[in-house]
């Protein structure tokens, strides 16, 4: 009897011994935790300076504007409660309201270089095509994402794609479904038209892309792009644009027609292309 007594008494030591330890433990996770807490939150956290990389279209001081984030400020204060924000250093409400608002960004990462200096590093996005958008024009990039809408163009040197409705698109967003096959149709057409330009066996300074004007991709039986602002060109059925009836296109454009030619070249009339002539102006 007595050794079972010994035995019990024993285990209820053990029990208590690791009931003390767990309360040790917790209150040691408290004081660690508190002492960072307060760490976090003393002026050594406060933001000195904010530095912005990597920005093309966008000043410093735009960029900064939309973060939130203000030197003089904690930076711990200013990101709030956001575990895996405090456990990276990093801004995620920042790098969304930078999105939302600058909507050239492609990527953003908001980082505290400990302990005061935040460094905000910028991957924009590449105008590829315009198009035009009521009485305006819209940028879209090479991804199909709406970055800007502007009224004059001349400092963009991109040709234009027509033929785009952009029913429930906005700014900073990629097109949707129909808008996206028409896209992707015109990308189709501009690569294929590269494709020929980069062949070495053509003379390099006979650039179809440098003349194109503006792709229509309305008409998907009928893809029309203009040339040098007066030969207007269907090719077809996007399925049918190939190198073949790129290369014909090319001869006859450069080596057929005069530079003063004006008129209408037809693909879908059969093999050999007819020419319409635009009427002349008296």
């Amino acid at each position: 009897m007595p050794r079972i007594a010994d035995r019990k008494y024993k285990r209820k030591l053990r029990r208590r011994k690791r009931a003390l330890k767990f309360v040790r433990f917790l209150l040691l996770t408290a004081l660690s935790v508190g002492t960072l807490v307060l760490l976090a939150l003393s002026p050594l956290f406060n933001i000195n300076s904010i530095s912005v990389s990597g920005n093309i279209h966008y000043e410093e001081s735009e960029i900064i504007g939309v973060t939130n984030l203000v030197v003089g400020n904690n930076w711990f204060k200013t990101n709030g409660l956001d575990a895996k924000s405090i456990l990276l250093f990093r801004s995620f409400q920042a790098e969304k309201n930078i999105k939302e608002n600058c909507h050239y960004v492609k990527n953003v990462a908001v980082r505290l270089r400990i302990p005061d200096q935040v460094n905000i590093i910028v991957n924009e996005r590449e105008p590829y095509v315009i198009s035009p958008y009521s009485d305006a024009y819209l940028i879209i990039d090479k991804e199909g994402y709406l970055i800007d809408l502007v009224k004059d163009i001349s400092a963009y040197d991109l040709p234009i794609v027509q033929g785009m409705g952009f029913d429930n698109c906005k700014l900073g967003q990629a097109l949707n479904a129909e808008d996206r096959n028409k896209f992707d149709i015109y990308k189709n057409v501009v690569d294929e038209i590269n494709k020929l330009d980069n062949d070495k066996v053509y003379d390099s300074s006979k650039s179809i892309y440098k003349y194109l004007n503006y792709v229509d991709v309305s008409d998907w039986d009928n893809i029309v792009i203009m040339l040098d602002s007066r030969i207007r060109v269907n090719l077809g059925n996007y399925k049918k644009i190939s190198n073949y009836r790129l290369s014909f296109l090319r001869e006859i454009f450069f080596n057929k027609l005069d530079v003063y030619d004006k008129g209408y070249l037809d693909f879908t009339t059969g093999n050999t292309p007819s020419f319409i002539p635009d009427p002349k102006e008296e």
